[in-house]
């Protein structure tokens, strides 16, 4: 338990104070938490769909282990995707004007995938929103 809830949780830390000395400005530190860290609720998404789809009483032992992606044979987890670490960047900037913080969000966002990238032994492309969708979010094996 304690690697689900502190995996993320020092480099997002410190991409957000770097942000913020960089002159993001504070809320750099908790935009770089809420997209470097908090990103995995993302799961309880894919999680739900197993608990509905095999109408089962949640099994929260399946959110450590992962087993809810391969019995449900799909993978949403929306919020994990190269996409959106470019919609954070471009969106955030436009809205704020302020290019250091959403740089420093966009970066806190592509951390937590590349951590997840080689946790998970994972390729690219599996953190593409676009390429999950094209595959009808099928969980493929070479995920």
């Amino acid at each position: 338990m304690n690697r689900l809830l502190l995996e993320h949780l020092p480099l997002s830390v410190l991409v957000g104070v770097l942000g913020w000395l960089a002159g993001g400005g504070v809320l750099s530190v908790p935009f770089a938490l809420v997209m470097g860290w908090c990103i995995d609720a993302d799961h309880l998404f894919d999680f739900g769909y197993y608990c509905l789809r095999h109408q089962k009483s949640p099994d929260w032992s399946f959110i450590r282990s992962g087993q809810y992606f391969v019995l449900n044979g799909k993978c949403f987890i929306p919020l994990h995707s190269w996409e959106l670490t470019l919609c954070l960047i471009v969106g955030l900037g436009l809205l704020t004007q302020n290019w250091i913080l959403a740089f420093t969000t966009g970066v806190a966002h592509m951390v937590h995938l590349l951590q997840d990238m080689r946790s998970n032994h994972m390729r690219i492309v599996a953190y593409s929103v676009i390429f999950r969708a094209l595959h009808r979010f099928q969980r493929p094996d070479f995920w």
